[in-house]
């Protein structure tokens, strides 16, 4: 029996965040960096997408979104459509927000007007992919996911045009549901912006063997067995290892293990609470730690808020997170 191809005039999406955990490979047989990361909620993205007879941008958000919107819109060269921003992820601070939301609304608009892309199609159409595959690993799967990097070109990694262009996911692996993220972002002047990034990471460099060689073991030997054995305590102590390694990496770009004195504060309070597992997602300025009891995370989280304020550090968002085992959502 053939299916009836059913075409609707609103729908609603909702995405996760996503915490990068750090990079495996920097570079290596022609492949420039290849990460690992989580999908986790709060906080979400909640866009609905609706036929009209104008074109109408409501963001009910509180975060500036016009870019995203404006990017999106003008790629699929759609006119006549309302998209509504409910809720948004934090922009510029390390959770993964433009490709979560580029991706939310494209969906959208893709399911709307029948366009018939696929999600990685649209990824490469929005040019998201360009470093990291974490985010529409997350976006399609969510869970924990391990990508594959990007193909280098002359020893660079070059704008992705296609879907073949992007990081692949080379493995995905349901995150054990009693284990959350203390998330916090802090106050400060420190930003890389998109533009900025690809510049700076557009040619990788080679690391020395012995380093390299350690960050396989700690994602083939650690990360993912402790992953699918529940071991909290094996998995923090290896995620803290890569992100000292995967800091030291980018110590030259940033200054130091960490993007700013405020991140590095937030994960020396989290350290000193006992948690084992922390990290900085991307250039930051959001820190996090891995637990295993979400009143623990809350009480524990509160906490350090109070101690950053005796620093001088005001924090800007926080979340305990819980690990999202699935992408994105829709309702009709």
């Amino acid at each position: 029996m053939v299916g009836v191809l059913r075409v609707y005039d609103k729908v609603e999406v909702i995405a996760p965040a996503r915490l990068h955990l750090g990079f495996y490979n920097f570079r290596g047989l022609g492949t420039g960096y290849g990460g690992i990361g989580v999908a986790i909620e709060p906080p979400f993205i909640r866009v609905r997408v609706a036929r009209s007879t104008t074109f109408n941008f409501i963001n009910y958000s509180g975060i500036d979104v016009d870019d995203v919107v404006e990017n999106v819109v003008d790629k699929l060269d759609v006119k006549y459509v309302e998209i509504k921003v409910y809720s948004a992820i934090p922009r510029h601070v390390g959770l993964g927000s433009t490709t979560q939301l580029s991706l939310a609304i494209g969906y959208g608009i893709n399911k709307v007007f029948d366009l018939g892309y696929t999600i990685r199609e649209l990824a490469a159409l929005f040019g998201r992919g360009f470093i990291s595959g974490i985010g529409i690993g997350v976006f399609e799967q969510g869970g924990f996911i391990v990508d594959s990097g990007r193909r280098l070109s002359g020893g660079k990694v070059v704008k992705p045009k296609k879907p073949d262009d992007l990081p692949l996911v080379l493995a995905r692996y349901s995150f054990p549901n009693n284990w959350y993220f203390i998330v916090l972002v802090p106050e400060t002047d420190y930003r890389v912006l998109e533009a900025e990034e690809r510049k700076l990471l557009r040619k990788p460099l080679s690391i020395d063997l012995e380093t390299q060689n350690k960050l396989y073991q700690l994602l083939l030997f650690k990360i993912i067995p402790s992953i699918m054995r529940k071991d909290l305590d094996g998995f923090s102590k290896a995620l803290t290892k890569i992100q000292f390694l995967t800091g030291k990496y980018f110590s030259k770009y940033q200054g130091g293990i960490f993007c700013c004195r405020e991140t590095e504060a937030v994960i020396k309070a989290l350290l000193r609470h006992g948690v084992k597992g922390v990290g900085q997602s991307s250039w930051g300025p959001v820190a996090y730690g891995v637990i295993d009891n979400y009143y623990r995370g809350v009480r524990i989280m509160n906490s350090v808020v109070e101690e950053l304020k005796e620093e001088g550090i005001n924090v800007k968002y926080k979340y305990v997170s819980k690990p999202r085992n699935r992408g994105y959502s829709v309702r009709h």
